[in-house]
């Protein structure tokens, strides 16, 4: 900026991103390049750019030597974004700061199966999940998703340990059944405990540790049949802690214990996490939001809340959620009763009647997980 020769060229660059993003959203009666160029610093319409990018972009191998890339339409209508801030004394204001989001781009995608696999990069991450490593201290051995590194590598830097994102054990995004299940947990972050996650595992024999491995290579490649399999090394890795929570509801729905191997309650139920990464205790940053795992996050959450019937259990930060999936879905969900929260903000996960007493949460998660007599 300070050589005469290109003191232009930040403007032009702004000017080069904001026509791609208008590029990409497809309105055909207005354009608002210009607009977005003056609002937004150069940083923030290249964020702006990644995320309508990653929200629309997959690929798929059509043979052994061709990959046909694709990027879904998503279509405004500034006219009708214009409409909703009519009452407002700072309408322009508001309509530019909403356009210089992603918000519209996910309110209007419509996401199918097909492509939700191919856009879910914790699939790549599951190809390297061979090797016994259930734990490591190596570079070399960080299990992050496409484009999360340098976010995750700055917000370390920054942080207490308690806060730091362990990324040398295998991530858990979401684990179980998670596409098929009848209810799904949506909760903030895996927690880590080193004398489990790190000494318990790393002293398993290789068969266990594979047979872990695989059980979470199938979770994110949305194969996974439970949150625990059939052997006792599952229960182990989580420290028994889902088995410990399920007791009350276990007896309630099925009859039978938590305890039991191959108990239905684990194929039922799923866990989605808001942010995939391992820590002690969980810190929100508002980088997050723009992670390219959040961007897979917010499209799998809409195609779970819009193109399924499941029902949602919240145990951690109602507020986030409710910015994940969006005002317009999130009274949808409410309105179909597929909504089920704590009513307060203790940090139990404890699923019982004391813990998830509004609207009769607790027996309305019995009455949807009770086996049908008939089957």
């Amino acid at each position: 900026m300070e050589h005469p020769a290109y003191q232009s060229y930040e403007n032009t660059a702004k000017q080069s991103i904001a026509s791609y993003i208008e590029l990409l959203r497809i309105d055909e009666n207005y354009i608002f390049t210009i607009e977005l160029a003056e609002s937004n610093s150069f940083k923030k319409l290249f964020q702006l750019l990644t995320e309508e990018i990653l929200y629309r972009y997959w690929e798929e191998n059509v043979n052994d030597d061709k990959v046909v890339c694709h990027f879904d339409d998503v279509h405004y209508s500034y006219n009708e974004i214009a409409s909703r801030y009519a009452n407002s004394p700072t309408l322009k204001r508001d309509f530019i700061k909403y356009i210089s989001t992603s918000q519209e781009t996910l309110r209007n995608i419509e996401v199918e199966k097909y492509n939700l696999d191919l856009k879910n990069g914790w699939a790549m991450l599951a190809e390297d999940l061979y090797g016994y490593t259930l734990w490591s201290d190596k570079e070399e051995d960080e299990r992050i998703y496409p484009g999360d590194d340098s976010f995750i590598h700055d917000f370390n830097n920054k942080v207490e340990s308690k806060y730091k994102y362990v990324v040398g054990v295998p991530p858990m995004p979401f684990s179980g059944n998670l596409l098929d299940a009848k209810v799904v947990i949506l909760t903030l972050n895996p927690g880590y405990v080193e004398k489990v996650n790190k000494t318990q595992c790393m002293a398993m024999i290789p068969a266990q540790k594979e047979q872990l491995l695989s059980l979470m290579r199938n979770a994110l490649t949305f194969q996974g049949e439970g949150i625990y399999d059939g052997y006792e090394c599952s229960r182990v890795q989580g420290d028994y802690y889902w088995q410990k929570a399920f007791e009350q509801l276990a007896m309630e729905a099925y009859g039978s214990p938590s305890s039991e191997i191959y108990h239905p309650i684990y194929h039922d139920i799923a866990f989605f996490q808001l942010i995939g990464y391992h820590s002690e205790k969980f810190r929100y940053s508002a980088g997050i939001k723009h992670l390219p795992s959040t961007i897979f996050t917010n499209l799998l959450a809409k195609y779970l809340a819009t193109k399924t019937d499941k029902t949602f259990l919240i145990l951690r930060s109602e507020s986030l959620w409710k910015e994940t999936f969006g005002e317009e879905v999130w009274n949808k969900l409410e309105e179909e009763g597929r909504l089920i929260t704590k009513g307060h903000k203790g940090m139990s996960q404890k699923i019982t009647r004391g813990n998830l007493k509004k609207d009769n949460g607790f027996d309305k998660l019995v009455n949807i997980l009770k086996p049908n007599k008939h089957e």
